[in-house]
């Protein structure tokens, strides 16, 4: 059930930013808030939708708290537990729903820095998607390794070169993106991000990546482990033959 909801306009918001949020009450509220006052340098004419996906801790009760604060540009979305990609596709959905031109995803752990968003959102009317690739991460060498096998993975199993497949920061034309969340409706994938990146390099869409720098997470615990890289690379192999 929705909490907050948005005036859908005819026109629809210039920019919708999809923040999934599981468990996340040490970081969500500094997130919300570096993000929303470094969007608003760029454009006033946004939404931040935040997608509970049914959090145990306070994380919805902050985010109602931010939008009495921030105002209605603040939009909260709460469903019981489907995981990370799931979060993802609501969010997506539901910006396109909204009418928006451009749909930006991030993380609410902390680790997007929105120092470079700037950097990306200069290239909207060149490219299709442009993905914050990260060059530097602060998360460990295990995640280094993780997102090379990840990309490897992809171009023996797919054929396509993805530059940085599940990285959470991506800025997405919503008309080049609706055609995939279609797919994706039929197929639901896991990890949708790294789905929804193969089916972007398939379409004849324009790319482009912006290097940023991946921070350390504020708190909490990310939604895939390192022990389970192993079963969930087998259970994307699987997924991916849909495509």
């Amino acid at each position: 059930m929705a909490d907050a909801s948005p005036s859908v306009r005819p026109d629809g918001p210039e920019l919708v930013v999809v923040i999934p949020v599981f468990n996340e009450q040490p970081s969500v509220r500094k997130v919300i808030r570096e993000w929303f006052h470094e969007i608003e340098n760029w454009t006033e004419d946004f939404v931040m939708l935040v997608i509970d996906d049914g959090s145990l801790d306070r994380s919805a009760d902050i985010v109602s708290r931010l939008r009495e604060q921030l105002g209605e540009r603040v939009v909260l979305h709460s469903h019981a537990n489907r995981g990370h990609g799931a979060s993802c596709l609501v969010g997506y959905e539901r910006a396109i729903e909204m009418n928006a031109r451009h749909v930006f995803q991030i993380d609410s752990d902390g680790q997007c820095d929105p120092q470079y968003f700037f950097r990306v959102w200069r290239l909207r009317e060149e490219c299709d998607v442009i993905y914050g690739w990260r060059r530097r991460r602060d998360d460990g060498w295990r995640r280094v390794l993780a997102s090379r096998v990840l990309k490897m993975l992809l171009l023996v199993t797919t054929g396509e070169r993805c530059i940085d497949a599940n990285t959470p920061y991506r800025l997405m034309r919503t008309s080049a993106l609706l055609p995939a969340i279609e797919r994706l409706k039929v197929h639901p994938f896991f990890l949708t991000n790294v789905a929804l990146a193969v089916l972007l390099k398939k379409a004849s869409l324009e790319h482009g990546a912006v290097p940023i720098r991946f921070r350390e997470r504020y708190g909490g615990e990310p939604s895939v482990r390192m022990g389970q890289f192993g079963e969930k690379a087998l259970e994307l192999v699987r997924q991916l033959r849909q495509i």
